[in-house]
């Protein structure tokens, strides 16, 4: 949209498409957020318009997700029984959601995100189809399951469902459905096929044109849908209310914020990441004042965009856009969408998320990476969305730090003429060992440890070479002094060479003296390892 150049009939096809089916996704996650369900358009709408303007990629949709649905919920509880302020309270983490995100954007925050692993996105974006799949299983047999609450109690249903109830024409509905997003795409991809199925599907109900119709279950008869603007809030929230939602506010952001690298991710364009976050503060701002709760990227939305085959911008604005004469006159439309036919287009969503190629590499790269990846994965069956991207983005930090608290030791022996050799299987007298790795904190104090393991009665001269070392702080001249310090109680002459300035300086400083040298040695690091 940044030249201004007309919409393609492609972004107008995935725009109306994603606009459709992110209908029923939109009225379920406001009620998911204990909201009333029009709500949930009315945030599809304002911040997905100027996140379409400010943002930078084709394939993102922002609007209410499940993902940050139960916070908001949880968020919102202690003003649930006052309609007041529960409007005011959700304009509040709206207004807060949008400020963390563009506070990120300036402080240049956003490489917190790069904690994130790749096994937890993947694990997460395939746990996600999977669950987004199976959620629907009830939809396609006819008649759905009331008050399910995950996919484990779907699943546990599922296994005593009621037969007498299943509908062969809402089975044959989601199938077709299915079948015009995977053979659309294959076949007639320049066509809108699963738009057209939707419509077709709405208009046989709308206006009776088949008898075996009526047997399709739709969103009008499960929820109450009425047309007009839903109400704005119009007070300021107390002192006491801002400070109850700064951490959710902060939680919304950070979650959905994952959930918008999985979509960039997904197509290649992580390059975004600032610009999107940056368009989504000032969406949710935006959508604060016109009746909005916090917006997120949607997950499933945005890849059927990728689906219906957008270009550019234009697709996510189409999408937000058509929202509105649908908030103010589609009360109507909306009631007629049968549910299988949306649960059909969410399946075949759920396929085209997952990657099998990227979650073989998950799987055979290495233990660690695989073990990410099962436990993301698993926790987001298992547990609520939020809570198992945490897990594994929570395991992978914990990965790196002690992977970064260990700097490798390098063990050479030095001859007569103070050249280095790789020690064979003896107990040299003048021993070289190089600390390649940062040396700060946990990395280190256990060093002296390991250095000193090192050392026998045999060792008459110690060197130890810093100049791979790096970032050394106050752990880390205390701790060479503890290695001066054994040395010298074991007799052992101890030399050390390669120090950084920073780090001599910062020892003088301490007052710790230490045995530094300007001899510089040159290794590879390619034997030796201890």
């Amino acid at each position: 949209m940044g030249s201004f150049a007309p919409p393609k009939a492609q972004d107008i096809n995935a725009g109306l498409l994603v606009a459709l089916v992110g209908i029923p996704q939109c009225l379920a996650y406001a009620m998911l957020s204990g909201l009333p369900p029009m709500y949930g358009l009315v945030t599809a709408a304002i911040p997905g318009i100027i996140a379409a303007i400010y943002g930078k990629s084709s394939n993102v949709t922002v609007g209410p997700t499940n993902t940050t649905g139960l916070i908001i919920l949880t968020s919102l509880t202690p003003w649930a029984h006052d309609p007041d302020a529960l409007l005011t309270a959700m304009a509040t983490l709206a207004f807060l959601a949008g400020l963390t995100r563009l506070l990120i954007v300036l402080s240049n925050s956003e490489r917190i995100f790069d904690f994130v692993p790749e096994a937890v996105m993947v694990g997460f974006a395939t746990g996600a189809a999977v669950i987004i799949a199976i959620m629907q299983l009830d939809e396609t047999l006819g008649q759905p399951l009331q008050g399910v609450n995950n996919v484990l109690d779907e699943l546990y249903r599922l296994t005593h469902y009621n037969w007498a109830d299943f509908s062969l024409a809402s089975f044959l509905l989601a199938l077709t459905a299915i079948a015009s997003v995977i053979l659309g795409k294959r076949y007639l991809p320049r066509w809108p096929i699963p738009l057209l199925t939707l419509i077709i599907s709405i208009l046989i109900v709308m206006f009776n044109i088949f008898p075996f119709s009526q047997s399709w279950v739709t969103l009008g008869a499960s929820t109450y849908i009425a047309d007009g603007w839903p109400l704005i809030n119009t007070k300021l929230p107390s002192w006491s209310m801002i400070s109850q939602l700064i951490i959710p506010g902060f939680a919304v952001a950070f979650i959905g914020s994952l959930e918008l690298i999985v979509t960039l991710r997904n197509s290649r364009s992580q390059h975004h990441l600032a610009g999107e976050l940056k368009s989504q503060g000032f969406a949710n701002i935006v959508g604060s004042f016109t009746g909005a709760f916090p917006a997120s990227t949607s997950l499933t939305r945005s890849v059927l965009l990728e689906v219906g085959g957008a270009q550019t911008r234009w697709a996510p604005f189409i999408a937000a856009l058509a929202m509105i004469p649908i908030i103010l006159f589609g009360a109507e439309a909306i009631r007629a969408i049968p549910q299988p036919v949306i649960a059909g287009l969410l399946i075949a969503i759920a396929i085209s998320m997952i990657k099998p190629n990227a979650i073989k590499q998950m799987l055979s790269v290495n233990n660690q990476t695989r073990s990410l990846f099962l436990i993301t994965f698993i926790s987001t069956l298992v547990l609520d969305f939020h809570l198992a991207i945490l897990l594994g983005t929570l395991l992978g930090i914990a990965m790196f730090l002690f992977q970064t608290s260990k700097p490798l030791l390098f063990a050479y022996e030095l001859d007569a003429n103070r050249n280095a050799t790789p020690i064979h299987n003896k107990l040299p007298n003048q021993l070289l060992i190089q600390i390649s790795g940062s040396l700060y904190f946990a990395a280190a104090r256990q060093l002296p440890n390991r250095v000193n393991a090192r050392l026998t009665t045999h060792t008459q001269l110690c060197v130890l070479d810093l100049s791979h070392a790096h970032q050394g702080r106050v752990a880390a001249v205390q701790a060479l002094r503890e290695i001066h310090q054994h040395c010298i109680s074991l007799g052992v002459e101890l030399s050390m060479t390669g120090g950084s300035v920073s780090l001599r300086k910062l020892s003088e400083s301490m007052g710790v003296s230490l045995p530094w040298s300007d001899d510089r040695i040159v290794l590879q690091l390619s034997s030796g390892k201890l």
